[in-house]
């Protein structure tokens, strides 16, 4: 089993391999998780009932927590782009893209080097179109679930260790977190 300090300096080192923004790492009992960020997902998110990654069929709100708690460290990092229209849901979504294949790759060097780490994202967006609710997930090992499913509130976890969420006008920060 590695060290702490010897995970930290696998995952530092994956990651600086992308164009990351920020980073930084943590403690879990940091992280700040509250049930009612599910409310935002239902509320607000067009792909709430549409999306294998994200709520209601990501996992119970409880169980996904404790799951995060099971972990003792993290590493949360941003991508951010600029875009024509930060107002405009298509052209973020397709921003987004790119910082999901960025976690995704993260994810799959970290499996050569890691023994035990979980990593969440702003949610899937590998297919075009997912195939949720009418057929199974065409990519469930590559899938990766929004933090916001796990009930973390991230934009006060980025404010509470120092990452900046907002760079003015048309730009947009996205987050990952990978717990280990």
């Amino acid at each position: 089993m590695k060290t702490e300090q010897e995970q930290k300096e696998i995952v530092e080192s994956a990651a600086l391999s992308y164009p990351i923004c920020e980073y930084c790492f943590g403690d879990t009992t940091q992280i700040p998780f509250s049930d009612k960020v599910r409310y935002i997902c239902e509320t607000d998110c067009e792909r709430y009932r549409y999306s294998w990654a994200c709520p209601p069929y990501c996992g119970d709100i409880h169980e996904n927590i404790d799951k995060c708690r099971q972990y003792q460290n993290f590493f949360l990092f941003s991508t951010v782009v600029e875009v024509a229209n930060a107002w405009d849901k298509e052209v973020c979504l397709r921003a987004k893209s790119g910082h999901e294949e960025i976690s995704r790759n993260l994810r799959e060097k970290l499996k050569e080097k890691l023994e035990d780490f979980y990593m969440l994202s702003t949610g899937c967006t590998i297919c075009e179109k997912c195939a949720c609710p009418d057929e199974p997930c065409r990519h469930p090992e590559e899938r990766l679930s929004s933090m916001e499913s796990h009930g973390i509130v991230i934009i006060q976890l980025a404010d509470e260790m120092g990452l900046c969420y907002n760079y003015g006008g048309d730009t947009i920060v996205y987050f990952s977190l990978v717990l280990f």
